[in-house]
């Protein structure tokens, strides 16, 4: 049924102050966003030093070890490692979904390849030991974990309580590499993206008033949680 939109007791809310458009003061500045990234993706150029690898996108490989069931299951390897960089794809011998012809045997080279024995440590000391150093250098760093369902990519970002992941450890290395050099004050506030602002006594009050109601409300919603 309709609501009857001529009633005075129906009301809509509504979150728009103004149907006017905003007028501009004045034009908007971009320059401090314009970055030009074309250096950071190209490959090994003819001029660089191959032997620091700043800048080139890199590719690694972990492979999964089979779980208990798995293993109960007699389940079949169709990865092969051939060296610390290739793979070479071949299908399990009761598989029903055979890999295609051209796929079968297909060599897979990558940056470098993590065999399933690897721990958390070596893990991250072959793939993010590097780039966190890098970004503490002032170079800009994006790691990011790829794969399908099951593969193990949130073990391998997260990890576990006992054995942590690349996340976590990479925290801990940035956070060790400026203790002694922490701004205790909290009069600076980030502004877009490479900038900040100097806040007033007054509104270092407000920012903290805000903080300290964020984490109120958090901690309340944490004692509903256990409480039920």
């Amino acid at each position: 049924m309709e609501p009857n939109l001529d009633k005075e007791e129906f009301f809509r809310p509504s979150y728009i102050a103004s149907a006017e458009p905003l007028q501009r003061t004045g034009p908007v500045s971009v320059e401090d966003l314009k970055t030009d990234l074309s250096g950071d993706f190209s490959l090994v150029s003819s001029d660089s030093d191959t032997s620091q690898p700043k800048g080139h996108i890199q590719v690694c490989l972990r492979i999964r070890p089979f779980t208990s069931l798995e293993r109960e299951n007699e389940l079949q390897v169709c990865v092969s490692i051939e060296d610390s960089t290739s793979v070479i794809l071949k299908p399990p011998q009761y598989s029903l979904s055979r890999l295609s012809e051209k796929t079968v045997g297909q060599k897979f080279t990558f940056s470098q390849v993590f065999a399933p024995e690897t721990t958390q440590e070596e893990f991250f000391e072959g793939t993010m030991k590097q780039p966190v150093q890098d970004f503490l250098d002032g170079y800009n760093r994006l790691i990011f974990t790829y794969g399908v369902t099951n593969a193990g990519k949130t073990y391998t970002f997260q990890g576990t309580e006992d054995d942590i992941g690349i996340l976590p450890r990479t925290m801990d290395m940035l956070f060790k590499s400026i203790q002694g050099r922490l701004y205790t004050a909290m009069d600076f506030k980030p502004h877009r993206c490479r900038d900040y602002i100097r806040l007033t006594r007054d509104q270092v009050k407000e920012e903290t008033a805000i903080k300290n109601s964020i984490l109120r409300l958090t901690k309340e919603v944490e004692e509903h949680f256990f409480l039920y």
